[in-house]
């Protein structure tokens, strides 16, 4: 007896696969189809369902109209002066469009609407006056205990607020770029009433910029006329305060009198210059004559002496008689009376020639203290001129001032007396800012709802929550269903798949359908498995098999039964009932209860020849009495033994051996086994608890060398498009691709 040995601390290695790493895997799309596919028809269901309540929503729905009227808005010039103006400040055109295009929203163009149209009297505005939908009792939970909630009283004021935000939650006002017009959207349920919304809108914003403009004009002008008071008191202090200033200081013509002053003080300043140089001639000569000795003549030298016209002459007279009086000394004598005549007249002259240098001398001092006293005099006369001159500009200045906060007072009373006259004469010449361009009509097909967009809408929505969720769900299963998923979630090769079967006189006799020539492609299943079971096996001369799975309900009963029918084919073949705890082998092939079997060998209390039941195609042992301890029995060495000896016999041993999960007493058959067979019901275990069990195999040193994948749809295709490895007997399956 040859067991394979295997690792006990992992399970068997896959088969080398070139993968991707994590981030570089391609979207497989078969796998994406075959997702969609298998979920076909609760997508299709799920899309339809969705579809059909979309469109008895849709038709549920009342229809909604817009009617749309188009308003021209242009900017007019204020009449009265603004703070904008007054600082030279631009708001632009396009704020004030703006700023129109908010008003025309406003809750005071809206309420003018819903006075003109009564729209507190219309339900689809007014709330209050709807009539409550069916399910409203189901939805007040007060009710549910006897509890009524008491009427608030009517506020006219909140009911009017909730009409208007109504009015304008159906209102919506779209501005035409770089345009001054603008369009005017209103929404109802009834047509005629959406067109009457839209114009009345229109209509309401032009009488509300009027009586707007018409308010602002009598509060300028009131505002006016109460400045005009206080303007009017300012203009007269200022006035006032001018007068008396004048007569204050009795300034009668100021500008004559400093025209004057300015002439004075131009002619006091040029005799100033002439003295002062005068000054200066007369203070040198002083000086020339405060140095001289007058004592000893040293006046006649001085140069202001000299040249005086008349000191001149006399020293010419001088010169002249001296001449004469040498002359007569050449012919005379001293006491001649010529002589004596000619010596006095020279004496007189000289005296009177001294006479006049004292008499000079002192004109020139007397001159020089008249030159200084005048040039002091001057001085002091144009200082106090230029003093009353400045203290004349002071008061100028002062003037000045006085004179022109009367003229701004002034000027700013008539301005405003002016502008509250034009005001008075306009105020009845309002012109409106804007015009209606074209009048709303009455719509003929609704807006709203857009029912083949919603339904369309919806039934793409479906598809892909339907989608998603098939998607989610294939996610979430673990389960094995397919070959694809034994090999790479269990890491097992498949030995060959077995349909499901749905008549139920098939499941009936299920354990021999290979020998039913009708069920042709499950008997060619069957021939799959028992060939890879025996290339499992070649080099063995008798070969022993064992059959297990999970949990129980997974078929391996009529697996390993059918096996044994196939094997029996080739070889004599012996099928062992070793599930000493829920047995079936021997009910299956109606062998009578209570017939020795396994239990009773292992016991030592039959013979093997009692134990085996000849049939036509195999012999089978059936598990007997069913033992209270068969984990002992089959942990025993005589199941050693007897297998031993029934080699000696068989060709071919089946064992039906118990599930993995439930007991350990698989893991005490499976050391005697040439080979292994796992039957895994496709999408019935986790995958992580089948790996589990395959795992406690493994380490116990079980040969498991495959699975079957039983119970699968046969028209049911794998993620790559191809049918489950199924065939029939003309070699493929006839739905197969």
């Amino acid at each position: 007896m040859n067991t394979e040995t295997r690792k006990a601390s992992s399970p068997p290695e896959a088969p080398a696969k070139t993968r991707l790493p994590r981030d570089e895997e391609i979207i497989d799309l078969r796998q994406i189809f075959h997702v969609l596919n298998s979920h076909r028809w609760a997508i299709v269901g799920f899309t339809a369902a969705v579809t059909l309540v979309a469109i008895f929503a849709v038709f549920s729905m009342t229809p909604i109209y817009q009617a749309t009227a188009t308003l021209q808005i242009e900017q007019e010039q204020a009449k009265v002066l603004s703070i904008e103006e007054v600082y030279g400040i631009d708001g632009g055109t396009d704020s004030y469009l703006n700023t129109q295009f908010e008003v025309l929203k406003s809750r005071g163009v809206l309420e003018k609407v819903v006075n003109k149209l009564d729209l507190l009297n219309n339900p689809e505005f007014n709330g209050r006056l709807k009539e409550a939908p069916w399910y409203a009792g189901m939805l007040d939970w007060r009710s549910w205990f006897g509890l009524k909630q008491p009427e608030a009283p009517e506020d006219p004021d909140m009911i009017m607020r909730d009409t208007i935000n109504a009015l304008s939650a159906s209102v919506s006002i779209e501005p035409v770029r770089k345009t001054q017009i603008v369009k005017i959207h209103a929404q109802s349920e009834t047509p005629q009433l959406a067109a009457k919304i839209a114009n009345a809108i229109a209509n309401a914003y032009i009488e509300a910029y009027m009586e707007s403009k018409l308010a602002l004009t009598l509060n300028a002008t009131d505002w006016m006329q109460g400045r005009m008071g206080e303007l009017s008191e300012k203009l007269r202090v200022a006035e006032q305060e001018l007068q008396d200033y004048r007569e204050q200081e009795n300034l009668i013509e100021l500008e004559g009198v400093l025209n004057a002053s300015s002439d004075e003080l131009k002619a006091l300043t040029n005799a100033l210059v002439e003295v002062r140089r005068k000054l200066a001639v007369s203070e040198n000569i002083y000086r020339q004559i405060s140095t001289g000795d007058t004592r000893k003549g040293d006046n006649a030298s001085l140069q202001a002496v000299l040249r005086h016209p008349l000191i001149q002459n006399l020293k010419q007279e001088k010169s002249k008689v001296q001449r004469q009086v040498t002359d007569l000394s050449r012919r005379y004598g001293p006491k001649h009376p010529d002589m004596i005549s000619a010596r006095s007249e020279l004496k007189s002259i000289q005296d009177n020639l001294n006479l006049q240098i004292r008499t000079i001398v002192e004109g020139v001092e007397r001159e020089y203290e008249i030159d200084k006293a005048n040039e002091r005099s001057l001085t002091a006369a144009v200082e106090a001129l230029k003093k009353r001159i400045q203290a004349t500009n002071r008061k100028e200045f002062r003037l000045r001032a006085l004179e022109r906060e009367v003229q701004t007072n002034k000027d700013l009373y008539d301005a405003f007396f002016t502008r509250i006259q034009e005001t008075s004469a306009t105020s009845d010449l309002q012109t409106a800012n804007a015009r209606i361009v074209d009048q709303a009509f009455v719509p003929n097909s609704p807006i709203k709802p857009k029912k083949k967009l919603i339904i369309a809408v919806a039934a793409l929505m479906g598809l892909l929550i339907s989608c998603g969720i098939a998607f989610l769900l294939e996610m979430l299963n673990n389960t094995v269903r397919t070959t694809k998923d034994v090999e790479e979630k269990l890491n097992l090769p498949v030995m060959g798949v077995l349909p499901k079967l749905t008549d139920k006189a098939l499941l009936d006799r299920v354990f021999n359908l290979f020998t039913d020539k009708k069920q042709a492609s499950f008997g060619e299943a069957v021939r799959t498995i028992r060939t890879s079971v025996n290339l499992t096996a070649m080099d063995e001369k008798h070969r022993l098999f064992g059959v297990t799975s999970t949990v129980p309900g997974e078929g391996k009963s009529s697996v390993a039964s059918n096996l044994a029918l196939a094997l029996g084919q080739l070889g004599k073949t012996l099928l062992i009932d070793c599930d000493l705890r829920r047995p079936v082998v021997g009910k299956n092939f109606h062998i009578k209860g209570g017939s020795a079997g396994l239990a009773n060998l292992m016991a030592g209390t039959a013979k093997v020849s009692d134990a085996v039941h000849k049939l036509e195609e195999i012999d089978v042992i059936p598990c007997g009495m069913v033992p209270p301890n068969p984990q002992e029995l089959l942990a025993s060495d005589r199941l050693a033994s007897l297998l031993t000896k029934l080699r000696e016999h068989y060709d071919y041993i089946v064992l039906d051996c118990p599930p993995v999960q439930n007991v350990s007493d698989v893991l005490m058959v499976s050391r005697h086994c040439d080979g292994l067979v796992y039957v895994v019901e496709a999408g019935r275990m986790q995958a992580n608890a089948v790996n589990a069990a395959v795992g406690r195999l493994l380490q116990a040193g079980a040969p498991v060398t495959g699975a079957v994948l039983n119970k699968i749809n046969p028209k049911a295709k794998d993620p790559y498009g191809y049918n489950q490895r199924y065939y029939d007997t003309t070699g493929y399956y006839s739905g197969a691709s």
